[in-house]
């Protein structure tokens, strides 16, 4: 059996066992609710962050596509009134290309002075022709007749299409130029 000083000692250290086991099972549950607490709120806040993030960078998503169709509307424009100003061109060239026939008249069976002069000025030419000389009287009436080659207004119109072809391409290739170039530095 079990000495009565043994139970006293027992009994005496039972109820301090007992208190220590009951507190220590409620702080554990205190501790945990509060730290489920902390981490919850820590959880919340990241995701309000990472909310915020994703926001700011859809804002800066947005605002960068407003610039880029600022862009491409502004090129857009800028490239209408181009095309118009070579419709406007084309115009004026067949104008030329009238007038140059009837002045050289029917007696060059292909391009005569005048008509050459305005060839190289469609095709880009600004410089006289090297060494251009007035022809001489009788060189027309040297000529082979009206039928013997493209006439005149043929080959000017072809020369005004091609340098207008040949601007219109320039003009795609400056703006994409641009475009491109604008991109590098937003």
């Amino acid at each position: 059996m079990i000495p009565a000083s043994m139970l006293r000692l027992g009994s005496g250290l039972l109820l301090p066992l007992l208190a220590a086991a009951g507190g220590y099972a409620l702080g554990c549950g205190q501790s945990r609710h509060y730290w489920q607490t902390k981490l919850q709120a820590a959880v919340a806040e990241m995701q309000a962050a990472d909310s915020r993030a994703q926001q700011q960078r859809q804002a800066a998503a947005l605002e960068q596509q407003r610039q880029w169709r600022q862009r491409t509307d502004q090129l857009e424009s800028r490239l209408l009134l181009q095309q118009q100003a070579l419709q406007a061109q084309q115009r004026r060239q067949a104008q030329r290309i009238d007038d140059v026939t009837r002045t050289d008249g029917s007696r060059f069976t292909g391009l005569g002075p005048d008509s050459l002069r305005l060839y190289r000025q469609l095709l880009g030419y600004s410089d006289p022709l090297p060494g251009a000389q007035p022809l001489p009287a009788g060189a027309a009436a040297q000529t082979a007749g009206p039928d013997a080659g493209l006439p005149a207004s043929d080959l000017l119109a072809h020369a005004a299409d091609y340098g207008d072809w040949c601007q219109q391409l320039e003009q795609r290739l400056v703006a994409l130029k641009q475009l491109y170039s604008q991109e590098t530095t937003p």
